[in-house]
């Protein structure tokens, strides 16, 4: 499930990890729930992705993008070099609101990254 408005939630998850994804073949072995998906979602066999991708409107980012908003037991904040999440990111960062386990700003032009977290489960005490 993708986090919208990152900066005014991320207090409501917990758990962090940052994935760097060189391709989509690295996307594809992340998980392999994720083939699954791309297979119902797109109605192809993920064998013949890269024989039929012209037939696919979408780019790469997209259609990861689309797969990763039907994963419902995790939540993700996808971000490239100098988009919109990833200068939240860089802000919550600096502001030393958030803790990422690694230099938010020196990420690779050329990668997609995704922010995998879990939301926290209300407590009553």
């Amino acid at each position: 499930m993708l986090t919208n408005e990152f900066s005014e939630t991320c207090f409501q998850y917990e758990n962090f990890m940052v994935w760097d994804i060189e391709n989509m073949n690295a996307f594809f072995k992340g998980n392999e729930v994720l083939v699954t998906i791309f297979e119902d979602c797109y109605k192809m066999p993920f064998k013949d992705l890269t024989a039929r991708r012209k037939e696919i409107q979408e780019t790469d980012l997209q259609m990861m993008t689309k797969i990763l908003n039907y994963v419902d037991d995790k939540h993700f904040l996808i971000f490239t070099m100098h988009d919109e999440n990833h200068l939240e990111l860089v802000q919550l960062q600096r502001l030393k609101v958030m803790d990422f386990g690694l230099n938010i700003e020196e990420i690779k032009k050329d990668r997609v990254y995704v922010m995998i977290m879990d939301k926290k489960t209300a407590s009553f005490n």
